[in-house]
């Protein structure tokens, strides 16, 4: 891996990404981690905003990120747009976009800075990739799933995930537990299915000898606006096993070196937990995280609990159950992890935008 500052420094790097309620966190936490290796080999970022929770547009600027508030319409041209002046101002910048919400129409706008973007991908389901570069950081990446004239450089697999400056080190040492105590519960910024509500009732029905020993953190993002009715949850004094709730934390990494076992959905948050070692039991909240747990299932990695829409509370609390017993299934999970995902992938994907060609060449 390179250190030569020289290809990025001072060289704007414009973002685009959003947050909510419905859309969650995962898109512009995931930019940021690329942010910060830009702003690592020396570049400027500057991030074109139209909704995101105040505390995560704070916490960008306090990385020395400008933020620049925009109205138009979400993914539109008009969109498209404002990162095509920001380019055309900056001839040496480049941009990188990340959101379902940009589609066709925007990618289309670009015009003639499309060769300087980079789109974050997860789903392969567009029917042109006018681009510059292509970045799906995903287990079930595939060059044959996209369009076979795409001339795009592809940035595929999980030599490639984003991870934020506190997952770059090396993972903390960690030993499995004969049963799991640590026990993390974490759905993402917004969780827009409740699963942090469900999963907190499905600890409940644990065999009362793990739910006795058992200590559970349970984290609730910035854009979740569910998080009155779970600390009420958590407050019932027949709760039966220890728990804290934590919000909007900025150190995930602290929580999850902390954890045993993890019950979290299938976003990017699988590779924050693949990184430090801690085995997960996975839920599909939302479409695309069939296609994204698919992948975790070619590569072995962690346990499928399903689709939210199929899961009940016993069924949770079983699997939960047996995996808290398996110390051979949590060492094995922790160990496949860390060696999928090293923590570089940030500076691999600053590199390609940087001008570098010879990635393909370099052992992960």
């Amino acid at each position: 891996m390179t250190d030569d500052r020289a290809a990025t420094r001072d060289r704007l790097l414009v973002l685009r990404a959003d947050a909510s309620t419905e859309g969650g966190t995962g898109h512009m936490m995931r930019t940021l981690a690329l942010a910060q290796a830009w702003l690592a080999a020396g570049g400027r970022a500057s991030w074109l905003v139209a909704e995101a929770p105040a505390s995560l547009l704070e916490r960008i600027e306090r990385e020395g990120i400008e933020v620049v508030r925009i109205t138009p319409p979400a993914g539109g041209p008009d969109d498209a747009a404002l990162v095509r002046e920001a380019l055309a101002r900056h001839p040496d910048g480049v941009a990188a976009v990340d959101g379902l919400q940009f589609g066709g129409a925007f990618l289309d706008g670009l015009r003639d800075t499309a060769g300087r973007v980079l789109l974050i991908d997860d789903k392969a389901d567009r029917p042109a990739y006018p681009v510059g570069y292509l970045l799906n950081q995903n287990a079930h990446a595939d060059r044959t799933a996209y369009p076979a004239d795409a001339t795009c450089r592809f940035l595929l697999g999980t030599r490639f995930v984003l991870l934020r400056r506190e997952f770059v080190g090396d993972p903390p040492p960690r030993t499995a537990r004969e049963t799991a105590r640590n026990l993390l519960v974490t759905f993402g910024g917004a969780d827009p299915t409740g699963m942090t509500a469900r999963t907190v009732a499905a600890l409940r029905l644990l065999p009362e000898a793990i739910r006795g020993a058992i200590e559970v953190r349970v984290v609730v993002g910035a854009a979740n606006a569910d998080g009155p009715r779970i600390e009420a949850g958590l407050a019932d004094p027949h709760l039966g096993y220890l728990a804290r709730l934590e919000r909007a934390v900025d150190d995930m990494h602290a929580r999850m070196a902390w954890a045993d076992l993890a019950i979290t959905s299938g976003g990017s948050t699988v590779w924050e937990l693949a990184r430090t070692g801690c085995p997960a039991l996975v839920v599909e909240t939302v479409p695309v995280e069939r296609l994204l747990v698919s992948g975790l299932t070619r590569v072995g990695l962690f346990g499928r609990l399903g689709p939210e829409a199929e899961l009940d509370a016993r069924f949770m609390a079983d699997e939960i159950a047996a995996k808290a017993e398996d110390m051979a299934w949590r060492a094995t999970m922790s160990a496949l992890g860390m060696r999928l995902v090293d923590g570089r992938g940030a500076r691999r994907v600053v590199d390609a935008l940087a001008g570098r060609n010879d990635l393909d060449e370099e052992q992960a």
